[in-house]
């Protein structure tokens, strides 16, 4: 470039002295300039580029969220004097902070039915009217996740710390856009824990042009001291104390492929083995009491359908034990010491389709669905534990979706929940020939931001 420079200075020089040919002259002047100014603007081009980009700490961090709120009215056989509810379901907020381009700090900050706080539950269902006292349910705030995440190849990564356990598909799509029911995937919640986020060691990444994707997971396991009747195990999930026990760690393996536009179109499966006695509370069993869960799902969300199947089964080592360990426990660790059933199934499928855009609307979304669930946890039962019929359940849930905005959702639905148990007149206590029913009508709302 200094070149040209001094070419310039010589022509002007030379143009000074001479004007035979000003036409000639001023044309090679015009494209001397237009190349020096390409040339000061390439070379500020470059310079920008290569100098360092001051980042502030603001920059890094980034904060997101969504929240739920429902109401419940009840017609329930099991408890005639249910009484409707209001809930400020949750609110979950994710910080996380880019330390630079392959480590990430994240986590899940989640606020439950309303603050923090003890609460007193009246348990008709499985404690027989007895108040239970729970303090991670009457109100909660709850670290559920926090991890460091290295993103260190497409086909290799590792989160590290306590974090959310994939294990099946309600875990995926847990965003109150991504599910049509009010509250959380019934057939899933009743098994296992609501929300199952467990500390350890998690390897991801994906292959085949991004089409299969695997997670493999080494976490804290259950405590079978929190399973049940109802819920089997469900409360094994450990957070009663203010740390958990890692006598026993589990390992959690899920494998999915992708084959639609939208990131939730695909199909998969998971497993997951762990032993649950050595995490007790008190170490009261000798025996191992290994849970072992294997579950497949699909998941199709391309405009205008939607739909999502999954499929669970499992089994728990010696339940016997576990239960007769579980019926001696005391009182005031707040566990519900009911029988625990052996083995445990669950199955449900929702489908639903968006109408509106049959009518032109681009702003609005209406989804009506249809929701089966089908979920036994005592399917089969050993020793001297005896199946319980009420465990039996299966239900039907119509509803609709309006997606009001991108990050708005109202929800309404009717479900009708159909129990295993027979139907006795509560007045005269005869067989009323029918099964017991337990109906609920509720109306929510989510949001993301």
């Amino acid at each position: 470039m200094k070149l040209k420079v001094y070419t310039l200075f010589f022509l002007l020089f030379s143009i000074g002295l001479s004007a035979q040919a000003p036409t000639l002259n001023d044309s090679l002047v015009k494209k001397l300039k237009a190349e020096i100014k390409e040339e000061l603007r390439q070379e500020m081009m470059n310079e920008a580029k290569n100098k360092p980009q001051q980042t502030s700490t603001l920059d890094k961090f980034s904060l997101h969220g969504y929240a739920v709120a429902n109401y419940y009215n009840y017609d329930y056989d099991t408890d005639p004097s249910l009484k409707d509810k209001i809930d400020a379901e949750r609110l979950n907020i994710y910080p996380e902070y880019q330390f630079n381009d392959w480590i990430a700090f994240r986590s899940e900050i989640e606020f439950e039915h309303g603050g923090t706080g003890a609460s007193v539950e009246y348990d008709t269902q499985e404690e027989f009217g007895e108040f239970e006292q729970e303090v991670e349910k009457g109100g909660s705030v709850k670290v559920e996740q926090l991890y460091v995440d290295f993103a260190i190849k497409p086909y290799f990564n590792i989160k590290a710390g306590r974090l959310k356990l994939l294990f099946n598909l309600a875990q995926s799509l847990d965003d109150p856009d991504e599910y049509f029911t009010t509250h959380r995937q019934e057939m899933e919640s009743e098994l296992l824990p609501l929300g199952w986020y467990e500390t350890g060691i998690s390897f991801y990444g994906t292959f085949a042009n991004k089409k299969l994707n695997y997670v493999f997971s080494i976490v804290n396991g259950l405590d079978s001291s929190g399973f049940s009747s109802r819920g089997w195990v469900r409360r094994g999930y450990q957070e009663k104390f203010e740390m958990v026990n890692a006598e026993s760690f589990a390992a959690m393996m899920r494998l999915d492929y992708k084959f639609g536009k939208n990131k939730h179109t695909f199909v998969g499966l998971s497993g997951y083995i762990g032993d649950s006695a050595k995490n007790r509370p008190k170490t009261d069993m000798k025996e191992t009491a290994y849970v072992t869960i294997a579950e497949a799902h699909f998941a199709y969300y391309e405009f205008p359908f939607r739909v999502y199947t999954s499929g669970i089964f499992g089994n728990l080592e010696n339940s016997n034990i576990v239960s007769i360990k579980n019926a001696a426990l005391s009182n005031n660790l707040g566990v519900v010491r009911t029988p625990v059933g052996k083995n445990a199934v669950g199955f449900t499928t929702e489908i639903g389709y968006e109408v509106l855009h049959h009518f032109n609307f681009k702003k609005n979304m209406l989804y009506p669905f249809v929701r089966y669930d089908y979920y036994d946890t005592m399917y089969d039962v050993e020793g001297s534990v005896i199946d319980n019929d009420r465990w039996e359940r299966s239900s039907i849930t119509g509803g609709i979706n309006w997606v009001i905005a991108q990050e708005v959702t109202v929800k309404a639905q009717y479900s009708n929940r159909r129990l295993g148990s027979k139907k006795y007149d509560l007045s005269t206590l005869e067989y009323t020939g029918g099964k017991q029913m337990e109906n609920t009508f509720s109306v929510g709302l989510g949001f993301e931001f």
